[in-house]
């Protein structure tokens, strides 16, 4: 007998919960009572850096069938840098999905355009969801429901919705969302009606690289109404215009920001590129109780004048 099949149930779920997908995966075909005992799967990484047997997705895919029906994952981690079949990453989110998986992180490069899963917008469980990278999100169903997440990270992920405005379906989704994290927000490039808002969000952060200069033609306006927000981290182009700007609990910002000054290289596209200068004056008005403002360059401080 191994030392393993010495020990008390309660101490074997305590190990196999801190196993990574691998160790999961080989105890899993040893016995079948540690399958039956196994509850709990604490997390599952799945990184195509790593060793592994055949295909990426075959691992990926002969893993989750291991799983048993009544067995619940805690984390679901899926890091790779080539492409894969969208397909595939649906099925696996709805694997985990309807395991009560309450921290969910994609990283990947692209979905080729196809849709997430309904289910990902519809869970009971996940508190924490990471989405990235280069992911398009063009549909959030009318009965999204996210009443447990709490905290929720955008990496070079694009909004592109031709009907209703996905970006606010999604946060109207989330009534107990606290921590927002918007990296890579590009927003000139989204399809979207320009307002955030969400009335439990306590901590925004947002970046994109300045050095990649702006990429817009359009006429575009921004609103925040995030009356519960008490802490800013903004770096950003400035838009057109900040329509809405409900920051009533702020207490500290961070602000990098550069205007947009009539966007000469399109000025042979546009009759008037002058309508199109950025305009930051309802957002600085916003801002003005907060009790730390720190201003990340001078160009942040002109626009602050």
């Amino acid at each position: 007998m191994d030392r393993m099949s010495g020990l008390a149930d309660e101490t074997l779920n305590v190990i196999m919960g801190f196993n990574g997908a691998k160790e999961d995966a080989r105890v899993l075909t040893l016995a079948k009572r540690f399958r039956n005992l196994h509850t709990i799967v604490g997390s599952l990484n799945f990184d195509d850096i790593n060793d592994f047997h055949g295909t990426f997705s075959e691992f990926v895919s002969e893993r989750l069938g291991l799983l048993e029906d009544n067995q619940f994952v805690r984390r679901f981690s899926l890091k790779a840098r080539a492409i894969l079949d969208p397909a595939d990453i649906a099925q696996w989110l709805r694997d985990v999905l309807k395991r009560g998986v309450v921290d969910v992180s994609l990283h990947i490069h692209g979905n080729n355009g196809a849709p997430l899963p309904l289910e990902l917008f519809n869970s009971s469980s996940v508190g924490m969801l990471r989405l990235g990278r280069h992911l398009v999100i063009s549909e959030v169903p009318a009965t999204a429901a996210l009443p447990a997440l709490e905290t929720l990270v955008l990496d070079s992920v694009r909004f592109h919705a031709f009907g209703d405005c996905a970006f606010q379906a999604f946060l109207s989704a989330c009534p107990t969302l606290k921590d927002l994290t918007i990296n890579g927000w590009f927003w000139e490039t989204w399809r979207w009606g320009g307002m955030l808002s969400n009335n439990s969000l306590q901590r925004l952060t947002i970046t994109r690289r300045m050095q990649g200069g702006f990429d817009g033609l359009d006429y575009q306006e921004i609103s925040f109404q995030t009356p519960s927000l008490r802490y800013l981290d903004y770096t950003n182009f400035v838009p057109d215009a900040y329509t809405v700007v409900n920051l009533e609990s702020l207490e500290e910002a961070k602000l990098y920001l550069q205007v947009v000054e009539d966007r000469e290289w399109f000025g042979e596209l546009l009759e008037d590129p002058d309508r199109l200068s950025s305009n930051p004056t309802n957002l600085i008005e916003g801002i003005k109780n907060v009790k730390s403002l720190t201003l990340s360059s001078s160009s942040t401080f002109q626009v602050c004048l």
